[in-house]
C-alpha cells in the first residue's frame, strides 16, 4: 500500500522546517514550496496568506489578509499583487490589484482599486480607483476615479474623475471631471468639467467648463465656459462664455460672451458680446456688442454697437452708440444721446437734445447743435447743423 508514504509526504510539506522559518518568516505554511495557504508572518507567498500583523513582508501574489496594521516601518518594501484585505489597514510599499480595509497605506504607490472606509494614504502615487470614506491623500499624483468623502489631497496632479465631498486640493493641477462640495484648489492648472459649491481656485490656467457657487479665481487665465454666483477673477485673459452674478474681473482682457450682474472690468480689451448690469470698464478697446446698464468706460476705443443708460466715455467711438451722455474724443458712425459731447472730431451722424462737436464732419440733429469749426452764424443752430 502506498497510502502511508503519501500521507507522510503531505505532512512534511505542510510542516515548516527550522531553515524555512529563518528564510521565510514564522508561519504555518500548508502547500508546496512557497505556494498554497500560509497562516502567519511568512515573507514571501503565492496563494492565500493570513496574518495578524505584517512585519518584514517581501511579496505576496494572491490574497493577503491581515487583522491589524503592519509593524511600524517594517513593511515599506513589501509588494502585494492581487487582493489585499485588512481589518484595520493594509500597509505595504506597492499594491497591485484590489486593496481594502478600514484604511490603506502605501509607502510607494497604489495601482488598481483601493478602498479605505476611513481613508487611503500613499507616500507616492495612486492610480486606478481610489476611494477614501473621509479622504484620499497622495504625496505624488492621483489618477483615475478618485473619491474622498471629505477631501482629495494630492501633492502632484489629480487626473480623471475627481469627486470630493468638501474639497479637492492638488499641488500639480486638477484635470478631468472635477467636483468639490465646497472648493477645488490647484497650485497648477484646472482643466475639464470643474464644479464647486463655493469656489474654483487655480494658480494656473482654468480650461473647460468651470462653475462655482461663489467664485472662480485663476492666476493664469480662463478659457471655455466659466460661471460663478458672485465673481470670476483672473490675473490673465478670460476667453469663452463667461457669466457672474456680480462681476468679471480680468487682468488680461476678455473675449467671447461676457455677462455680469454688476460689472465687467478688464485691464486689457473686451471683445465679443459684453453685458453688465451697471458698467463695462476697460483699459483697452471694447469691441462688437457692448451693453452697460449705466456706463461703458474705456481710455481706448468702442467699436461696434454700444449702449448705456447713463454714459459712454471713450477715446474713439466707431459704429453705433446710444446713451444718456456720450463723452468721447472722436466718433465715426452714429451716436444717439441726450447729450453728444464730442471733444474732437465727429464724422457721421449725432442725434440728441444737445449735440456738441469740436470739429464737425457730418450731421447733427437735435434741439440745439454746436459745431466749433463752423463760422458764425452756423456755429450754433437748432434742429440741424452740418459740415460736409
Amino acid at each position: 500500500m502506498r497510502s502511508g508514504p503519501c500521507l507522510l509526504v503531505a505532512v512534511l510539506a505542510a510542516t515548516p522546517l527550522a531553515g524555512q522559518e529563518r528564510s521565510n518568516g514564522s508561519a504555518l505554511n500548508l502547500g508546496i514550496g512557497e505556494s498554497g495557504l500560509s497562516l502567519g508572518n511568512s515573507r514571501r507567498w503565492n496563494g492565500i496568506r493570513i496574518n495578524f500583523r505584517d512585519a518584514d513582508l517581501e511579496r505576496v501574489d494572491g490574497l493577503n489578509l491581515t487583522l491589524w496594521k503592519a509593524k511600524e516601518n517594517a513593511n515599506q518594501q513589501a509588494v502585494v499583487n492581487g487582493l489585499a484585505l485588512g481589518l484595520v489597514a493594509p500597509e505595504a510599499g506597492r499594491f497591485h490589484g484590489l486593496t481594502a480595509g478600514l484604511g490603506a497605506v502605501a509607502d510607494e504607490y497604489f495601482a488598481g482599486v483601493t478602498i479605505g472606509v476611513l481613508g487611503i494614504v500613499s507616500a507616492g502615487h495612486a492610480a486606478g480607483v481610489n476611494v477614501g470614506g473621509l479622504g484620499a491623500v497622495a504625496d505624488g499624483y492621483m489618477t483615475g476615479l478618485n473619491i474622498g468623502g471629505l477631501g482629495l489631497v494630492s501633492n502632484g496632479a489629480l487626473r480623471g474623475v475627481n469627486l470630493a465631498g468638501l474639497g479637492a486640493v492638488a499641488d500639480g493641477g486638477i484635470y478631468g471631471i472635477n467636483l468639490g462640495g465646497l472648493a477645488m484648489v490647484s497650485d497648477g492648472g484646472v482643466a475639464g468639467l470643474n464644479l464647486a459649491g463655493l469656489a474654483v481656485v487655480s494658480n494656473g490656467l482654468v480650461r473647460g467648463a468651470s462653475l462655482a457657487g461663489l467664485a472662480v479665481i485663476a492666476d493664469g487665465g480662463m478659457t471655455g465656459l466659466n460661471g460663478a454666483g458672485l465673481s470670476l477673477v483672473s490675473d490673465g485673459p478670460v476667453v469663452g462664455v463667461n457669466a457672474a452674478g456680480l462681476a468679471i474681473v480680468a487682468d488680461g482682457g476678455m473675449r467671447g460672451i461676457n455677462a455680469a450682474g454688476l460689472a465687467l472690468v478688464a485691464d486689457g480689451g473686451v471683445t465679443g458680446v459684453n453685458l453688465a448690469g451697471l458698467a463695462v470698464v476697460s483699459d483697452g478697446p471694447i469691441r462688437w456688442i457692448t451693453v452697460g446698464g449705466l456706463a461703458i468706460v474705456t481710455d481706448g476705443e468702442v467699436d461696434g454697437v454700444g449702449a448705456a443708460l447713463y454714459r459712454i466715455r471713450a477715446g474713439i467711438l466707431r459704429g453705433i452708440a446710444a446713451a444718456g451722455w456720450i463723452n468721447v474724443w472722436e466718433t465715426r458712425g452714429v451716436t444717439i444721446a441726450a447729450y453728444n459731447d464730442i471733444r474732437g472730431s465727429q464724422r457721421g451722424l449725432a442725434i440728441g437734445i444737445y449735440n456738441r462737436a469740436e470739429e464737425l464732419h457730418g450731421v447733427q440733429i437735435g434741439l440745439l447743435n454746436r459745431a466749433d469749426n463752423n463760422k458764425p452764424p452756423f456755429r450754433w443752430l437748432p434742429i440741424v447743423n452740418l459740415n460736409l
